[in-house]
């Protein structure tokens, strides 16, 4: 067994601890990343759920959405009362 061969065979044992330590190292911190957004999940369902139910409903044709775009438009007027006739 020559120095070449135990050199070489050091480089080798280094490099694999190197390598394991940094496949340790990449598994914690997808770890950690996951249990953040894990985390973030949780806080939009309770933003969520405690939210109200907002229902909107859309009008069923082009037709229909001109008609209420053009309906908002124009504010209606102010009802007045009912008298009978003036004297």
């Amino acid at each position: 067994m020559g120095v070449p061969q135990l050199v070489v065979s050091s480089l080798m044992s280094i490099l694999a601890y190197g390598v394991l330590a940094f496949g340790v190292f990449k598994i914690y911190q997808m770890a950690s990343e996951l249990s953040e957004i894990k985390d973030l999940l949780r806080d939009i369902k309770r933003n969520t759920e405690d939210a109200p139910a907002m229902r909107v409903t859309q009008p069923e044709s082009a037709g229909a959405l001109a008609r209420a775009v053009h309906a908002a438009s124009y504010p209606l007027p102010e009802s007045e009362p009912v008298s009978g006739p003036s004297r």
